[in-house]
């Protein structure tokens, strides 16, 4: 069984941020763009408090797609997380990988529901 490793999350506040990003990535850079958005989303889940989750999926009928659940506790939570070294990193690293790029904010329809901000370790 794997372990698991977290910082304490913060909880949700009024100006929380609930996103799916879409991303199309250009074939040719497709694993080492998917191991860049991998590490990424790892780091912030175990060092970043306001960070509550990171999913990436990769849609199955386009493996250069994907799109990534993103939420964090406020807006300041996805300010640091925009700012932290982890991340500039990861976004100047793969801007040249990016085909397209879609910020979707949501507006969550039960915001109590429960999401787990666990992460396995390898």
């Amino acid at each position: 069984m794997a372990k698991t490793s977290q910082v304490k999350k913060q909880p949700f506040e009024s100006d929380r941020i609930v996103r799916l990003s879409y991303i199309e990535i250009h074939p040719e850079y497709h694993d080492q763009y998917m191991a860049m958005a991998l590490e990424v989303g790892a780091t912030s889940m175990r060092t970043e408090p306001g960070v509550i989750c990171m999913y990436p999926m990769g849609l199955k009928r386009d493996k250069n797609a994907l799109y990534i659940l993103e939420i964090y506790a406020s807006q300041d939570a996805y300010k640091k997380h925009i700012a932290s070294e982890h991340f500039q990193k990861y976004k100047q690293g793969t801007l040249h990988m990016v085909k397209h790029l879609d910020l979707i904010d949501t507006d969550p329809l039960n915001p109590l529901m429960s999401i787990s901000s666990e992460i396995a370790d390898k």
